[in-house]
């Protein structure tokens, strides 16, 4: 993998809950690590949720190996927010990851 081609900051981020100040669980997003990345825009669709029109793009990322990317975890990329679906570790060789992402449009 050239460094030249990853020229995007992108933050893995995990998930945890917290009571908010009246109890409650809340969900919140914790950032694990910051990594440069190559992000490629791969497919566009469109899909019926709930009483709207949900906008799915899916993306090919790229980085150097890191073990916090994981399907439970997400990406940050400037305000896009990019769920994990898969993360193929290239040639069992521990040097790159290939993540499979999604992002909802609403």
């Amino acid at each position: 993998m050239l460094a030249g081609t990853m020229k995007q900051r992108v933050s893995i981020q995990s998930q945890s809950t917290t009571l908010d100040g009246y109890g409650e669980p809340a969900n919140t997003w914790t950032t694990d690590s910051t990594v440069w990345a190559s992000i490629v825009p791969l497919s566009g669709t469109e899909q019926q949720v709930a009483e709207g029109t949900t906008g799915i793009i899916t993306h090919r990322v790229m980085m150097r190996y890191n073990t916090d990317a994981s399907p439970q975890k997400r990406l940050l990329f400037g305000s896009k927010v990019l769920g994990i679906e898969s993360v193929i570790n290239t040639n069992e060789a521990d040097k790159e990851l290939q993540l499979l992402c999604r992002e909802e449009i609403n």
